[in-house]
């Protein structure tokens, strides 16, 4: 505790620098939101400078966090506003603060009866918006490039973190995804959309939590979204910062880190109902001071999501009930030399019951039939460590995690004439290894850079089984071994006051190594070759006028060929597949990025042509394969647009339209007809209100959104050109907040709509035409929560 650093009857002094600070020079801050008494020794270790904190108030005013390059001075204005705190510096860099008086009322006016108190989180300036998933201190006022953020305070996150995915998918119309279940779908950015069926290929977008790697080759972990701080997305191939697989671009989380000196709680607890079935969702949020320069978070939750899916064949109710269980805790330790060292766990447990496709002939029935139960279960693991230094000159950011992600998929296998039930069972077990060191920084001339390198190696197992259930044979195993290595770097130099030009590339080396075997034995697979590839990046940016900016932008991206098993019996053999890349030109522009902006909003068009496009399919029978698409276009327009009308009140309106057409090759597997690229959706948008009026000292929010999603094909021959999409879905909800706790109802889908997401839920009858994944019918939640 911070307490333990003073001697009795003299005042608290922390973070004493050995180079004394220099008031003029801009210092790279990075103070996390928590009492102030811990941001102001946080602030005093980065800076360099000394600060009396003996004052006892500082512990009970909370402050709202610092992050950007800012002065000494500049720094402790902005940490300190609205604190009722100044501050005075005097001789060897010591910060001396002072409580600022009241104001006096105007004589000869009677002063108005003022409400009572805003918590402290009301009165604190708006946090300067910084795009970390660019690997720099860049704002949002300088990125060249489409993105989007969606912040979550700490109330928010706990009452809407049960969602997951589902959450970033209805707030952020740009994204697209499958709809097979929780924790077995695959999440598309910007139109980048290679197949609706899962596989072995790797994803088209990279998805982080914090510094550490999510994924390589497996379907979106679906993590619970409780104590994220934010969430961003970024558009467009990534490939110069982020490597192989970042076609489509980037989806980061930011996870609240452990705030030293202060414990800490908070739980939530809710009831759902689903067309008439219960569930619910439990949290416990928790902050842990381990000394003085030490904290732990801890994170655990339980999710029971209602079924929906009755099973006519078998006589059963409510058949796709799906259970998720998850705790994250991380452990932050900080040195008085700029130094930190932050280090945890993620682990979440997914399982599903039952698919949630149903193929009733009727549109609006909620049945089925299956002559076995197709359950789900999803087991995520993850490690990291990440180590974080000032060094003066630029931030040193080097982080290694390691993944075990366990994949069990079930399907009826069942052939209408079969005399007994046919299963179909897939596991699938991924292994990554990640390692990336960067350091960034900016100088006179160079206004932002970031230099790094980093190494990846994933390793992914698939063995399938198929038969009767009590006589099931091994029909294939694929053993997909992947080494990605590289080094990469990007600069922003400004050419005149509003003009700056980004630059960077990434040269990278790959290697994959791939096993098969068979009911007939191994098959021989081609020797391994070494792939280098590099990836440039370009940007022309222009700022009219103060929180406006203009930008061009010219991007790249690949993913490593594949290896595939094809022919039968005796006569099987592997086919390799060149590599597929994406390049982007991109126009944009956004308005509105100063704080308190009343309007703000942006415009972009992006052109991406994708070459020897890969997917993952399924032959009509039903069984997995790889084929090459043939080349893409892409052609993809968005727009947002915020207006807070008043301090209490805001719209949001947020829409797409895209346009892809798809050249498929003579002579390879397709034929040789043009089409759209799967589960890409020709349009779509959102528009979202919020009104947060205060009464008395209680907070209350009201939040209602109504969004549109276009027509998309879930593949691009027949019979797979089945249509889905072209629906509405609207979602209201309250709460309210009493301080230390709070109370909220949600209503989704409210119009309890049985439209069809997806036309897809099991390979080896989807090709009948009948299957249809329909939305959650209206659920209705009512929730606690509390901070301790």
């Amino acid at each position: 505790m911070i307490g333990r650093l003073s001697l009795v009857g003299a005042p608290i002094v922390c973070a004493a620098a050995v180079v004394p600070a220099q008031a003029a020079q801009k210092i790279a801050l990075d103070v996390r939101p928590g009492p102030l008494n811990v941001a102001l020794v946080s602030f005093a270790v980065q800076a360099g400078v000394s600060v009396d904190t003996s004052d006892p108030a500082l512990r009970t005013v909370q402050s709202s966090g610092l992050r950007g390059r800012f002065t000494v001075r500049e720094g402790l204005r902005r940490l300190l506003r609205g604190t009722g705190f100044g501050f005075r510096i005097s001789r060897g860099d010591v910060v001396k603060l002072f409580r600022e008086p009241a104001r006096r009322a105007t004589p000869g006016r009677r002063k108005p009866p003022q409400p009572e108190a805003l918590p402290p989180q009301a009165e604190l300036p708006p946090e300067e918006v910084i795009v970390t998933a660019s690997k720099q201190d860049i704002t949002r006022e300088d990125y060249p490039g489409a993105f989007h953020s969606a912040p979550f305070d700490e109330a928010e996150s706990l009452h809407s973190g049960s969602r997951g995915s589902e959450l970033l998918l209805r707030d952020l119309p740009n994204l697209a995804s499958t709809n097979l279940g929780s924790g077995r779908n695959k999440i598309f950015v910007r139109g980048i959309a290679d197949s609706s069926f899962n596989g072995q290929l790797q994803s088209t977008i990279s998805q982080y939590f914090g510094e550490s790697r999510l994924t390589y080759s497996a379907p979106d972990p679906d993590l619970a979204l409780y104590d994220i701080r934010k969430v961003e997305v970024v558009e467009g191939p990534q490939g110069t910062l982020y490597g192989a697989g970042s076609l489509g671009g980037v989806i980061h989380i930011v996870p609240r880190a452990p705030v030293l000196g202060a414990f800490q709680a908070r739980g939530t607890a809710a009831l759902a109902v689903t067309d008439g079935k219960w569930g619910g969702d439990a949290a416990l949020v928790a902050n842990i001071p381990i000394g003085a320069r030490a904290a732990a978070r801890i994170v655990g939750y339980r999710i029971i999501r209602p079924g929906y899916i009755d099973d006519a064949e078998r006589g059963l109710s409510d058949v796709n009930r799906t259970s998720v269980v998850g705790v994250r805790t991380t452990v932050r330790m900080a040195f008085s030399d700029g130094l930190s060292i932050e280090a945890g766990i993620v682990s979440q447990d997914t399982g599903s019951s039952d698919g949630q496709y149903t193929d009733a002939p009727h549109a609006s029935a909620l049945t089925r039939r299956s002559a076995l139960a197709q359950p789900f279960d999803n087991d995520y693991r993850l490690g990291f460590a990440t180590v974080r230094s000032d060094l003066g000159f630029g931030k040193l950011v080097s982080n290694t995690s390691y993944i075990y992600h366990s994949i069990n998929t079930v399907f009826d296998a069942t052939p209408a004439t079969a005399p007994v039930p046919i299963l179909f069972h897939e596991d699938m077990e991924v292994r990554l290894l990640s390692h990336e060191t960067r350091i960034s920084g900016s100088t006179r001339w160079i206004s932002n850079w970031v230099s790094g390198l980093s190494i990846a190696h994933n390793v992914t197992r698939i063995d399938r089984v198929l038969g009767p259930v009590d006589a099931l044979a091994a029909i294939s195993k694929v053993r997909s071994e992947t080494l990605d290595a590289a080094v990469f770097g990007e600069a922003t130099l400004p050419l005149w006051h509003t003009v700056s030009i980004t630059g960077g590339g990434r040269l990278s080396l790959f290697e994959r190594f791939d096993d098969f075997a068979t009911a007939r034995g191994e098959a021989a697979a081609e020797p391994a070759r070494p792939l280098i590839r590099f990836l440039p990046t370009a940007a022309l940016s222009f700022k009219p006028r103060k929180g406006m900016i203009g930008y061009l932008r010219y991007q790249e991206g690949f993913r490593p060929g594949a290896q595939q098993l094809t022919g039968s019996g005796d006569q099987t053999e592997v086919t390799s597949f060149r590599p597929d890349g994406v390049r982007t030109a991109e126009i944009g522009m956004r308005f509105g990025n100063a704080a308190n902006a009343r309007l703000s909003g942006g415009l972009s068009y992006a052109y991406s042509r994708w070459d020897r496009v890969q997917a993952d399919l399924v032959t009509d029978a039903g069984f997995p394969y790889v084929a090459n698409l043939g080349t893409a276009q892409i052609h993809y327009v968005s727009a947002n647009l915020v207006w807070l009308a008043a301090s209490n009140f805001s719209l949001e309106l947020s829409a797409f339209n895209t346009t892809s057409k798809l050249d498929r090759s003579i002579g390879e597997d397709q034929a040789d007809a043009e089409g759209n690229l799967p589960n890409v959706a020709d349009s779509g948008g959102r528009l979202t209100a919020r009104f947060e009026p205060w009464i008395a000292n209680r907070k209350l929010t009201l939040e209602g959104s109504v969004g549109y999603t276009g027509t998309s094909y879930l593949g691009v021959r027949a019979p797979f050109d089945l249509a889905q999409g072209d629906y509405l879905d609207a979602a209201i909800g309250a709460r309210a907040d009493f301080g230390r706790w709070g109370l909220s109802v949600d209503v989704e889908n409210l119009m309890d709509s049985r439209a069809n997401r997806f036309s897809y839920g099991n390979p080896f009858s989807v090709a009948e035409g009948n299957q249809r994944t329909p939305l959650r019918p209206r659920t209705v939640r009512i929730g606690i929560n509390a901070g301790f």
